[in-house]
Parts: structure tokens; sequence; C-alpha cells
């Protein structure tokens, strides 16, 4: 059960009911059968059985909504740290499409960053085509590699067994909607023997069954009244009290099973604007006790990605550095091309640069490596004609399914990538599934033609959900609770 209430006079922050409400009604999970990589059953202890002392404390910092300027600036402010390798730490941002900068969304995968789907509108109830057309987006104009883009997050969190089932259908690898408070403060696990966190609408009890998906519960923090909170935790206290909440339940997770710990922020909420109330002192805070995470033994900062990977594989964290997936090379092209890697240059919350396209429309406004559609995109055109015809010396040319983006030119057409070391084959999302009112990627990179709408009926859900729509001059951002 999901509670709501007001922290502040301008943020609808979501609560969440105590543990003694938690229920694990998911059917049996056999651990014989049930075997990794592809299958986990739930489990309060770590995977194979491993001691929690040996186990890596993983910290993921996850970021909705749109993808701005001064958005990814303050989320940048958080990932000031570093993991014991000496490599940056990284973050997950589940991306929807209102407001958002492609530039930036290239810029931040281009960085070693997770991208994921967060829908088209940010609609309480998504369809399946909601789904597909952000992740189509985040492709067509980001750059993201559509095999890259493997995680979703539900608006307000609202996740259903549709949503859920959609998202299996469309070949995403896991869903992070789900709560994890004290008692069901799962690792994570795969969904063969459905959801067994958090019951939101009777999830829990539904025949949902979806062999080789994860669920990576939101792990959340209880406050000193014994109140589960979420997303933007800073907002739900002081400064001070909010840090020593925080403090308190980590401790928890480190010195017990050792299960990942969550830091959920909608970046907004953390970013001044003129007229609204200074957020700087949360900021600081929140900045400060992250810093104070890095600096204990065995913790490492990873995007839910990451997590995945080791879930799949699991090392103690003594090996946890020498992990491909752990490493933070850059390629080495030896010249400029428009791969997230180039110069951007930044102001007034206005993004540009040599090798950009710029692309404005009424209320669409971005910067890409790629073409510009001749349209503004739409929910049932999320990816409209291009501007220019593919004989125009300006045509951009699309990532193609052998070539990841860091390794693309898209303006000369060419992958960089030479040798064994850098090869990309796209083969994580299958293409039938990931259909939408449009055009949508074909597997060779290239535009395929209209298709039709694949999309479940989605059923309203009769919950008290709301959110707070806040508009900052060019800036405008949706909670996503």
């Amino acid at each position: 059960m999901k509670v709501f209430s007001i922290s502040t006079s301008i943020i609808a922050l979501v609560t969440l009911a105590q543990s003694t409400l938690a229920a694990t009604t998911a059917a049996p999970c056999d651990p014989n059968t049930c075997k990794l990589p592809s299958c986990l059953c739930p489990s309060l202890t770590p995977p194979n059985g491993m001691n929690p002392k040996d186990v890596p404390q993983f910290v993921t910092i996850t970021f909705d909504d749109s993808v701005q300027a001064d958005l990814l600036a303050t989320a940048k402010d958080l990932l000031t740290v570093k993991n014991p390798n000496g490599c940056a730490a990284k973050g997950t941002w589940y991306v929807s499409m209102l407001y958002t900068n492609f530039a930036l969304v290239q810029q931040w995968y281009a960085n070693g960053n997770e991208v994921a789907d967060h829908t088209f509108t940010h609609v309480g109830t998504p369809s399946g085509q909601e789904i597909a057309a952000a992740r189509a987006m985040l492709n067509q104009y980001g750059g993201v590699p559509l095999g890259k883009i493997k995680g979703f997050r539900a608006p307000f969190l609202n996740y259903t067994t549709d949503t859920l089932k959609e998202i299996a259908k469309q070949g995403f690898q896991y869903d992070t909607s789900s709560t994890g408070v004290l008692d069901d403060c799962f690792w994570p696990y795969t969904l063969d023997n459905g959801l067994a966190n958090d019951c939101w609408n009777n999830v829990c009890g539904s025949d949902l069954k979806l062999p080789g998906v994860w669920e990576i519960p939101m792990y959340a923090v209880n406050d000193n009244a014994g109140t589960a909170q979420l997303m933007d935790v800073y907002l739900a206290g002081t400064p001070s009290d909010v840090t020593a909440w925080s403090e308190t339940n980590f401790e928890r997770h480190y010195n017990g099973n050792r299960s990942p710990f969550g830091i959920y922020v909608h970046p907004t909420h953390l970013t001044n604007y003129v007229g609204l109330a200074d957020m700087s002192s949360q900021k600081a805070a929140l900045i400060n006790f992250i810093q104070s995470l890095a600096s204990k033994p065995d913790v490492w900062f990873v995007t839910n990605e990451q997590l995945l990977q080791w879930m799949q594989n699991p090392v103690p964290a003594s090996q946890l550095a020498s992990q491909p997936y752990m490493q933070c090379n850059l390629p080495n092209i030896g010249k400029e091309i428009c791969n997230g890697l180039e110069t951007i240059n930044i102001g007034n919350n206005i993004v540009s640069g040599n090798l950009l396209n710029n692309c404005n429309f009424n209320t669409a406004n971005w910067g890409t490596c790629f073409n510009c559609p001749a349209t503004e995109p739409t929910l049932d055109n999320p990816t409209p004609n291009n501007a220019v015809p593919d004989t125009d010396p300006k045509f951009r040319h699309a990532v193609p399914n052998n070539c990841d983006s860091l390794w693309w030119d898209p303006i000369a057409g060419q992958c960089l990538c030479s040798n064994t070391n850098c090869a990309y084959n796209d083969t994580s999302i299958p293409f039938t599934s990931a259909v939408v009112n449009s055009t949508t990627v074909a597997s060779t990179g290239t535009i395929a033609k209209p298709t039709t709408v694949e999309s479940d009926a989605i059923r309203v859900i009769p919950t008290a959900l709301f959110g707070l729509s806040l508009s900052f001059g060019i800036a405008a951002a949706v909670m996503a609770l």
C-alpha cells in the first residue's frame, strides 16, 4: 500500500505504509530450479549463499523525468564521488520525453551512465505505445542503442500487471517501481514466480509470471516516526533529520544483509529557480551524505544495469574492481565526432555545439547529433520523417545495430570501432515487439515503415495518485512519484 503526504507547501511527496502492511504472496520459488544467471528467487540474503561481509555494498542513485541542462548539472553534483577502483560514480536516469534535451541524454550515456524508460508523456497507466514511443525517441534522437535501454520505472510508481507484462513483451530486462521496506527488502530477483514485495494493486496475487524479467525494489528510508520515505527523502524533514534517518537506514543495509541502498531523486527538487524556495541546504546535505558513504570500505556506486550484471554473476567485493562492467574507459577515436563526448556549450539552459543539430518546435526544443524531425514528435508519431532527405549533405546517419553510438560518427555514417574490444551487436531488444503508431528503428538502423499499434488495454486504477506540475521558464518538470 502507498500513502501520499505533503512534505512542503509546493511538493507532493509519496510515503509508504509501514513494513507490517507488506505482503509477500508470490508463488513459491524453488532455488533448485530457479538458478542464475537467468532466474533468482526473492531473498533477503545475498545471492549464491555469499557471506554479507564479502559482498559489495551497492548504492544506486537514480534520477527521474526530463533531462535538461540545469537538472543534469544537479545530477552531476551528486555523482562527484569515486568508487574503490578510482572510477567515477555512475547513475541511472528514467527519462520522460517532455522538455528533454536529447544532446544531454547522449552526453549522459556516453559518460558511462544508464538511460532508461519513463514513458513518453508520464501518464499513470501507460500503454505499450507510451513505453515504446519513449524508447524510440531515446534511440532516434539521443543515440542510445535500443539494446542498452534495459530498464523501466512506472510514472508515479503506479505499476500494474498490464504494465509489467508490457515491458516483458517489449524486451526490457527489468522494472524498478516496487518498494522494499523492512521485511520485504529483497535483493533484486526475477519475476518467474511473480512479484514478491510491495504488492501494489494486488499485483502479488495476480497470475503475473515473467521469466527472466528482473525486479529491482526501491529501498525505502524509515524516518524517526516509522514512516517509510522513498522518493526525494530530503524533502521530508530538516537536512539534519533526513541525514540521521538516511545514515541509520544505510547502516541497516551495510551491517546487515548488504542489500542495495537507493537514493531516488527528482533533480528539479534540488535545483534552485527564481521565486521558489532555496534548496541549497538540502542539496548540500545530500552531497555530504553521499560523500560519507564513499568513505566506507566496499561501497560501490553503480547503475541499475551494473547492479544486475553483478547479480547474474556475483563476485566478492575483492574482485569487483576487475569486472569489465566496472571499468571507466572512454573510446580513443583520435578525432572529435558527435557521440556525446563532443564539446557542448550550455548557457541560460540553452545547449549548443558545432556538431549538434538544433530542433525547434513550439513546446519542444532540443539538440541532437542526429536528424531533426520534420514535425514535432507526438505519442502517435514519436519519430516523424527527417527534416532533410538522405541525399542532403546535412543528413545524419542513425545508430546501426552493430555499432555503439560511442564509436558511431553520424555525420560520416561510419563506425570507428576497429577491434573486438569495442564490437557491439544490438540484439537485446526484439524489434518486432517495440511497435508504435509511427516509424520505428529497424535492425539495420534505418527507418522502417509505419506499423500498427501494439498495445494492451490498460485498465483505470481507482487510486488517489496525484502529481505536481511545476513550470520554471523554459524548464517544466512533472513530478513522478
